[in-house]
């Protein structure tokens, strides 16, 4: 593992979020839109990592409940898989999620928190189609 990737939890406001995360730890919003569900969501690049935000319905102020989970950025992760198969961490069964920018798969905790192990094929790529994205 290289480090933290990014951060991925609801809000209670995405407009409050972005304002604090770009005014007070210096993010830099890198999009920003309406999700499927119609809700808001906002993507911004702080640090080394990204924080991706977004409002859900019902929600209320519940740490343990609005956090989704961490992304740690790794070199394979076909290998990285298959060691963590090896020495049952995951089932066997397990697949890699193959995406436009990226190959990744997920796991849990021993308390159940979700953990996202991602490859970017891609990064650049990836901020070049939000930057696209935005211009329209």
């Amino acid at each position: 593992m290289k480090a933290i990737d990014h951060f991925n939890r609801y809000v209670s406001n995405v407009d409050k979020f972005i304002d604090f995360y770009t005014k007070v730890l210096e993010y830099e919003l890198i999009d920003k839109g309406i999700k499927g569900n119609g809700k808001p969501y906002a993507i911004l690049k702080g640090h080394g990592h990204e924080l991706f935000i977004s409002e859900k319905d019902n929600f209320k102020i519940e740490r343990e409940k609005n956090f989704r989970h961490l992304g740690y950025s790794i070199e394979n992760v076909d290998e990285f898989l298959e060691k963590l198969k090896q020495k049952g961490y995951v089932e066997k069964d397990k697949e890699i999620i193959v995406k436009t920018f990226s190959r990744q798969f997920y796991i849990k905790d021993p308390d159940g928190f979700e953990i996202d192990l991602i490859e970017w094929t891609d990064k650049k790529g990836f901020y070049e189609f939000l930057i696209e994205k935005n211009k329209k």
